[in-house]
This record gives C-alpha cells, structure tokens and sequence, in this order.
C-alpha cells in the first residue's frame, strides 16, 4: 500500500491507493443476541385520574429481577369537559403550541433515580413543542404525529352536541431526557426505584385554543400510564455483568440532557441573558418565542414568531460562538440552517419546513417576503451549536460553565424558551447506587 505522510506526524497518512474485498462479497459476521426475553409492561400511574394542576407519578420497581427498560413512552386519555349547551356546531378547538400537539398539557416533566433527581423540566410543553417541529419530519408530525398526539390538527363541531364533554383523545408521548435514550436502561443494576412525575397545566388557557362555540370547562387525565419493554437477560450474563463491577468498574449509561428557562421580553427590547449550566458538553443553544399575550387566552394560538428578532449571539465561558449576522425577516435561511445545525440535521433528507410548494406574490412594492414565511409566523426556532466534532463521541460539545445569550426583538412582546442541550452520564456502582456525570 503507497502512504502519503502529513505534517511531521506520520501517524496522519492517506492512503494512494488500497484494495480491500467489498463487503458485500464477505461472509455474514454480525453477532446474535445473547439468550434473552421480552415483554412489553403496563405500569399505571400512583395518582390515578387527575384534573388541572394535577400530577401523575409513576414508579418502576427496579433489582435483580426488573431486566432492561427499553423503548418507554406514556400513553393517557385527555376528556375536555364543557356542558351539552356550550359545545354548538361549527366549534372548534385544538391543542395550542406550534406543533398543536397533546404535549401541550404536561407542564413539567421530571424523572428520579433512587430519589435523586436526573431531568427537571419547567415548561416541557414549549421543549416539545420545539422538538416535535424541528427534530422530526413535517410528513411525519402531519401523519404518525396527528394520529399518536393529535398533532397539527384542528377539530371542529359538526353539529350541537347531544351529550355533555367532548369525545375523550387518547394520546401516546415520548419520554425526554434520560429516559428518550435509544439504549435500554438497566433496571437490574439499580438499588431503588426509578420515578417519572408529569405535572399538568393548571389552567385550560394554557393548552387549548377553543372559540367561542366551544365552551370547555375542564379537563381529565385518566389512563396515565408507562409502556416500555421488559427484556430479561439469561442469568450468566446478568452475573459477569456484576463481576466486573465489583472490580470497580461503572456502568455507564449516556443520554442527551436538556435544561430549560423562560425569559419575558418587552416589546423592541435587547436582551443579555447569563445561564450557569456547570457542564463537560454543551452541544447546543435553542430558543423558540410566543406572544405573551396569546400564552394564556384560549381564545388565541400561540405559535412560536421570529418577531423580527435581529440580533442573535451566544457566547460560552465570555467566548462567543458564532459571529454570523442574523436578521430572521430577512434573512431566514441562514438562522434556519443554524438551528438545523444543532439539530444534526443540516442539510439532511428529512422536512421540518413549511416553506416550500407554495406560489410566492411578489408585488411592486414589496420589499420583503420572507418575512411572512411559515418559519417565522407560525413555528419558529434560533441556535447555536456548540458540537465540536459529528462522530460517535461521548462528551463531543463544549465545555461551558456560563452560557450567555443576547439577541434583539421586534414589536411584539414575547416569552422567550431557551433550551441548552448537553450531554450527560449516569454510572451505577456495584451497590446499586447512581451518580451524575455532567
């Protein structure tokens, strides 16, 4: 094989040439699963059915015999309740947010491990929301999604109902934080119980856009309850899995953290926000905007506005990110590729966008069109990615023990959700007990 040496370190060679057998001509070396079994568990809720501010807690036993968690998510039954008189024909009613998805009804959403709190997440509607736009596909939110969260759609009132309520919409959604890792989550080495609790909003203004002809008066939560698989690995390998513990090694479980805050902006306000996160990686820095008016009318949807923001920068540790020139009425594209960016998805297959398959009016005097684009009225997002490197690495970000975030309205006032995604880490010890690696 012919080597061209780089720089005065040989170890960084390309090859001039190199013959290899396709890997379509070798022989099938993909190993097999070793002996294990599975079933798919359903956990109910401690709390049972549950109204406006209530909470719904789940705890999963773990030890010897609780086996791996794999693919979770909650699955529940959300009734609105309203009076036979109010619900009249041509009413019309849907979840509020950018995606209209039933996540709009989960307030807060944290999980804990041996009674130590892993995810803390104030306003999980708005990181749902801002995932479910830009981390999934639009044919996907407008199909899988309509169907598994009544996502991006809107109901109407065919006719005066003729009973009281309206039909209950059953609901299934993703887990966040530790438990919305692709790895199976190993129960059996945990000395405790793991505990998922969602917090649901205390008011219907909150997350139901209803007109008039549609007079919801309350809500239900009922059917809350956790599905995931159980798998069950044979007991030979649940025992080398201890030996080699008990020799002081960890067992190490990596999952994507998000932590979340919300700043109130002024009309035409400049903002400078500083944020103590204390992490190894930091991977990027997402912000979506609502009117602050329209957050608690049901009357109003609240999608997510770019709000002829015009100045957007993030600095880490005082070093500033990027210094790219954001102006989102008129220049969009370039603060959509960057949250794209952070989403890993920069000029991938997948659609998150509105924008395209429509005819554009440009009229004479028009200077601007952009600005009424899907992306900045109806389902917008800013970022800055901060993922040093693409490859499979643990702890790929930056390392950042103050994030700072400054960036200029429009005329509007608005709530601002800023999302800091980070890489995270759990090891168990041999005794089963957990600790946090950030």
């Amino acid at each position: 094989m012919s080597l061209h040496t780089l720089g005065s370190d040989a170890r960084y060679i390309l090859p001039a040439s190199y013959d290899s057998v396709p890997e379509a001509f070798r022989s099938n070396k993909s190993a097999k699963p070793i002996p294990c079994s599975l079933q798919t568990v359903n956990l109910p809720s401690l709390s049972g059915t549950q109204g406006l501010g209530g909470s719904a807690i789940l705890q999963v036993p773990c030890g010897a015999s609780a086996g791996y968690m794999a693919n979770p998510y909650l699955r529940m039954t959300i009734t609105l309740k309203g009076a036979q008189a109010g619900l009249k024909a041509t009413g019309t009613y849907a979840f509020k947010g950018a995606a209209k998805a039933a996540t709009a009804v989960i307030n807060r959403y944290a999980t804990f491990v041996n009674s130590q709190m892993v995810d803390n997440l104030q306003n999980a509607w708005a990181l749902y929301d801002t995932l479910l736009l830009h981390s999934t596909s639009q044919p996907w939110l407008q199909n899988d999604g309509a169907l598994m969260l009544s996502a991006d759609t809107t109901y109407t009132l065919a006719a005066l109902r003729t009973v009281d309520d309206l039909p209950p919409i059953h609901v299934c959604v993703p887990l966040l934080g530790l438990l919305g890792s692709q790895s199976a989550f190993p129960l059996f080495l945990v000395n405790g119980t793991l505990q998922i609790q969602v917090d649901f909003q205390s008011t219907i203004a909150a997350f139901l856009n209803a007109d008039t002809n549609c007079a919801v008066t309350g809500v239900e939560f009922s059917e809350v309850q956790l599905v995931y698989d159980k798998i069950s690995c044979e007991q030979a390998f649940v025992d080398s899995v201890r030996a080699d513990m008990m020799k002081g090694n960890k067992f190490v479980f990596g999952y994507t953290n998000y932590q979340l805050t919300s700043v109130s902006n002024a009309a035409s306000a400049s903002a400078t926000f500083n944020y103590g996160l204390n992490v190894s990686s930091l991977r990027g820095v997402v912000m979506a905007q609502y009117e602050t008016a329209n957050i608690a009318l049901a009357a109003k949807a609240s999608p997510s506005i770019g709000n002829d923001l015009s100045v957007w920068q993030v600095s880490v540790d005082g070093r500033q990110i990027s210094n790219i020139s954001h102006n989102v009425s008129l220049r969009p594209a370039v603060s959509f590729a960057e949250l794209q960016k952070c989403m890993g998805r920069l000029f991938d297959a997948s659609i998150s966008e509105l924008s395209g398959d429509r005819a554009v009016s440009v009229g004479a005097a028009v200077a601007n069109y952009a600005a009424e684009q899907p992306y900045n009225t109806e389902r917008f997002a800013i970022g800055s990615s901060c993922q040093r490197i693409n490859e499979g690495l643990a702890f790929s970000g930056t390392p950042c023990s103050v994030a700072s975030i400054q960036y200029t309205q429009g005329a509007t006032a608005v709530t601002s959700y800023l999302i800091f995604i980070s890489d995270q880490q759990l090891l168990v010890t041999a005794d089963g007990s957990i600790e946090l690696v950030r």
